[in-house]
């Protein structure tokens, strides 16, 4: 029963993601949080609840509270609690029975390590620092010249880059969206780009992405 509402939750995140890039709803509407990353997502449970579990089960409680003296700012593109929570009900389908888990704390610390380090990137890259997409060409065509490589910790690199809507008939007179394009994975989800805690930025990943695929 858990898993259909979940599986159905994440369904609706990815129908609001057609129409709208925020989807995560922090109830603010002020993009500034005068408060470090780590107590930023412990002030919103419903979205960071089990992300909040993963970083202190991996030890990397520091680095998001800005007390890693070479990261004193960092990205991180942010991995809703709905992603934990699929990779969990996921690996009790999974007939290895030493990768069942439960909950947060049964996961390899080692594992949460590497997850998490996969989602961070060294100082503070806001969507404004994003180059657009070459509109000429498709981002994972050859030919392709526009978008930021974004290299993170763990040393996995994916591509960003931002993309303008048209409106009113006007070309790119219309919103501008942050997208994120694996060329392992394919697409990554972005739901909230630009959450602005002291030490850095939260690009906030929509409820359908899947972890570790970035």
């Amino acid at each position: 029963m858990m898993r259909t509402i979940l599986l159905i939750m994440c369904f609706v995140g990815m129908l609001s993601a057609c129409t709208q890039q925020n989807v995560i709803n922090t109830g603010v509407s002020s993009p500034y949080h005068d408060c470090n990353i780590m107590d930023y997502l412990r002030s919103d449970k419903y979205n960071w609840e089990l992300t909040v579990q993963m970083i202190e089960h991996a030890g990397l409680t520091d680095l998001f509270e800005g007390r890693v003296d070479t990261l004193p700012e960092i990205t991180f593109w942010g991995i809703p609690s709905y992603s934990i929570q699929r990779f969990i009900f996921d690996s009790q389908e999974n007939e290895d029975l030493e990768t069942v888990y439960t909950q947060v704390t049964e996961i390899p610390q080692s594992l949460c390590r590497e997850f998490l380090l996969k989602h961070v990137t060294k100082g503070k890259i806001l969507k404004a620092d994003i180059a657009y997409k070459n509109k000429k060409y498709e981002i994972n065509e050859e030919g392709q010249d526009g978008g930021t490589w974004i290299t993170c910790l763990a040393g996995n690199r994916f591509i960003a880059y931002r993309e303008g809507s048209d409106y009113g008939g006007v070309p790119d007179a219309g919103s501008v969206s942050l997208k994120c394009w694996s060329f392992k994975w394919g697409k990554i989800p972005m739901a909230s780009p630009d959450i602005q805690p002291t030490n850095g930025v939260v690009h906030a990943l929509n409820y359908s992405y899947r972890l570790g695929h970035i």
